[in-house]
């Protein structure tokens, strides 16, 4: 596989925050990395890591830096290539829900702030797996997302959920989906967390009212907070906040209980 198919997607990076955070969490993405004569010293730490990465340190004047970036910048940018993002699949719930890892879904986004939003939301409180579906895996690559997630998008697990209607109905049996709609579903109380015995919990964030299609795969839905309701880039930090503070299994919990009788019930073979 040449470099090329490997990583398809070319994004610039803007702001120091976003250059840092790539080349701590992603090094091999980097491509090159552009700044002012003015702003190069500030970097001077990173030269060397740069070097043995291969990285190009390019000096040029304020105007094609911003020409460069393909917006403003003022300090640096970077020249990055990425990978094709993955595709969800049953399986991988399996996985999630024994690594008892919450997960994200981003339906129908269609604004490159309310992805930044949400990464920094996820990102604050140590979520990383993050499912784009309905439209949204196109910010995937969006330069403006990126700044203004001001490095957070590095920390995130970026995967495309295709038919999510579908898939949902497969995993429901090892998946909780929570979903927040900003035209139904009951209000929220913060103080009272969603217990899911022997299920993962998925967040699901549309971008307005919860698709119909999606609806009967919501076990709990709750209205955007607010009278009248806040905007969904306002919504995003209260829901990841909540979710972050729901019980997580415990190793001696109701699953893992259920695997003790289970074992204990059909021990292993003897062998002669």
């Amino acid at each position: 596989m040449s470099t090329a198919e490997a990583h398809p997607h070319s994004l610039i990076l803007r702001g120091k925050p976003a250059v840092l955070a790539c080349l701590k969490y992603h090094p091999k993405a980097l491509r090159e990395v552009v700044t002012t004569a003015a702003y190069a010293p500030t970097l001077a730490e990173y030269q060397a890591e740069l070097q043995e990465l291969r990285v190009k340190l390019r000096i040029v004047g304020p105007i094609e830096l911003s020409q460069i970036a393909q917006g403003r910048c003022d300090d640096v940018c970077a020249l990055t290539q990425r990978p094709e993002l993955g595709l969800a699949r049953v399986g991988d719930f399996t996985d999630w829900r024994d690594a008892r890892e919450t997960i994200v879904i981003a339906d129908q986004f269609e604004r490159p702030e309310d992805l930044a939003t949400l990464a920094r939301s996820m990102a604050s409180f140590g979520l990383e797996r993050l499912l784009l579906s309905s439209g949204s895996e196109k910010l995937a690559y969006h330069p403006e997302a990126w700044a203004l997630a001001q490095g957070a998008l590095e920390k995130i697990k970026l995967m495309r959920a295709a038919a999510l209607g579908g898939l949902l109905k497969l995993v429901e049996d090892r998946c909780c989906v929570v979903a927040f709609s900003s035209e139904h579903g009951r209000k929220i109380d913060l103080t009272t967390p969603v217990r899911v015995p022997a299920r993962h919990l998925a967040l699901l964030i549309p971008n307005g009212a919860l698709d119909p299609d999606l609806q009967a795969r919501t076990e709990h839905c709750f209205r955007f907070p607010g009278q009248p309701p806040l905007s969904l880039q306002e919504t995003i930090p209260i829901a990841i906040a909540w979710l972050s503070n729901t019980p997580k299994p415990r190793p001696d919990g109701f699953l893992a209980r259920k695997k003790a009788r289970h074992a204990k019930g059909n021990p292993p073979p003897s062998h002669p």
